[in-house]
């Protein structure tokens, strides 16, 4: 008796059922629908690049701030545009941005420096419309030159805002 109870207790449960069936999604079925996320990210990554490579030829400005604090100077405003629209046209690309400063000061101070510059940079994006959730910020002091921090050029190199782009879950990067 108990086992015709039960039995006729899952038939009117899946006679119920009226949801549509439960569709596994491979990376394959991801690809032939136009959703191949390592190509996306790779046209991401070379739209990003090409923006770095615009302002290192000095056809975009730097990101630069002024002297010793966390404001954006306003001719920052074109590359921060151009990379606020990269994400808006890429709502699953997620952007660790990392500031780094030169070697004048203490490493605690550049440190915290380069940490709120990076910051900044995240709010000026968000500004424009990028979701607070796809960027995160660090800073990276002068851990990273890229040149000489004993000369004026090399310092002004080396102070500089980069990007690195993921499709991956923020726990993953962590």
């Amino acid at each position: 008796m108990k086992k015709l109870l039960c039995a006729a207790v899952l038939a009117a449960a899946a006679a119920c059922h009226s949801g549509p069936p439960t569709i596994l999604i491979t990376d394959e079925d991801r690809k032939a629908y136009g959703h191949d996320d390592e190509a996306e990210e790779r046209r991401a990554r070379e739209q990003l690049a090409d923006i770095q490579k615009r302002v290192e030829s000095g056809n975009l400005p730097k990101i630069q701030f002024e002297f010793d604090k966390d404001e954006i100077t306003p001719e920052s405003d074109p590359t921060l545009i151009l990379v606020s629209e990269l994400l808006m046209k890429n709502p699953r690309l997620k952007v660790i941005c990392l500031a780094h400063t030169d070697s004048v000061g203490t490493e605690e101070y550049n440190l915290d420096l380069s940490e709120r510059r990076a910051r900044s940079v995240k709010s000026f994006l968000v500004k424009q419309g990028v979701p607070p959730p796809s960027i995160r910020f660090k800073g990276m002091g002068y851990s990273r030159p890229l040149a000489d921090n004993s000369t004026d050029e090399g310092r002004a190199k080396n102070r500089r805002v980069e990007f690195r782009v993921t499709y991956r879950d923020w726990e993953t990067v962590y």
